[in-house]
């Protein structure tokens, strides 16, 4: 900020300005969070306010990230290794840094209206870094690792499951008697917390969340009001770790 002549005032307008222009209200920084940020108050900034402040100083997000002292180089398979109790959500930035995406360069020649083989058609491959390709992610879907202590799913979704959920679809259905291996599965906050559980609704304005019968779970009746349905997970992936910590289980 000093080295290019910049106020805390012409970073927060700037910082408004990028919000409008790229039509996201989490790019925008106040002057408090800006000082919290600067003073360490705000050890983990969001990610799109850290893209502002690359942007409007003119950093990458390597030199962001060693100066307010994160750890770049720290993998995702890093971050999926590490356990936690509670469900949480990993951020778009934690699927996307240092991962790389091998692509194919096709040849200049190659007419596409035909199918053909991959390996026929191909020039050269590329890697690529998987945050270059960040805007595709659409913006809806978000990543979720079910904490050890959340049994609500096993065994359809047992601890340390990693869910993709769609918060566009967070509207209950009616279940018709189908299996739980049919049944929409969500991701919740309740006021114990962020679980994935099945759902049901009641007559009055309750919400039910309704554990797999095998997972040792009792049903939980909200309050609609107490209960924030996220969304629906849409795809699951089973770390081979789990199997042993879901046999433990009773």
């Amino acid at each position: 900020m000093q080295l290019l002549g910049l106020s805390y005032h012409q970073i927060v307008a700037e910082s408004n300005r990028l919000a409008r222009r790229n039509d996201n209200p989490d790019m925008r920084i106040g002057k408090s969070t800006l000082g919290n940020m600067i003073s360490g108050g705000i050890r983990q900034p969001g990610t799109a306010k850290l893209d502002s402040l690359g942007i409007i100083l003119h950093l990458s997000r390597d030199e962001i990230d060693l100066a307010i002292g994160l750890a770049p180089e720290r993998r995702l398979s890093d971050q999926l290794r590490m356990t936690s109790g509670r469900t949480h959500e990993l951020s778009l930035d934690a699927i996307t840094r240092h991962q790389l995406v091998n692509l194919p360069i096709l040849r200049e020649d190659v007419g596409l209206k035909e199918t053909q083989f991959l390996g026929g058609i191909v020039e050269r491959w590329l890697d690529v870094q998987v945050e270059y390709l960040a805007s595709f992610y659409p913006p809806y879907l978000k990543y979720v690792v079910v904490g050890d202590d959340d049994f609500h799913a096993v065994p359809v979704a047992p601890p340390r499951t990693r869910l993709l959920v769609n918060t566009l679809v967070n509207q209950v259905r009616p279940t018709d008697h189908t299996s739980f291996h049919e049944r929409e599965l969500y991701f919740v906050r309740t006021p114990n917390g962020l679980t994935c559980s099945y759902l049901e609704l009641s007559g009055e304005q309750k919400i039910i969340l309704v554990p797999h019968p095998l997972s040792g779970h009792i049903r939980e009746e909200f309050s609609a009001s107490e209960v924030i349905v996220l969304g629906q997970v849409v795809g699951l992936l089973f770390p081979v770790s789990t199997r042993a910590s879901v046999d433990q289980h009773p």
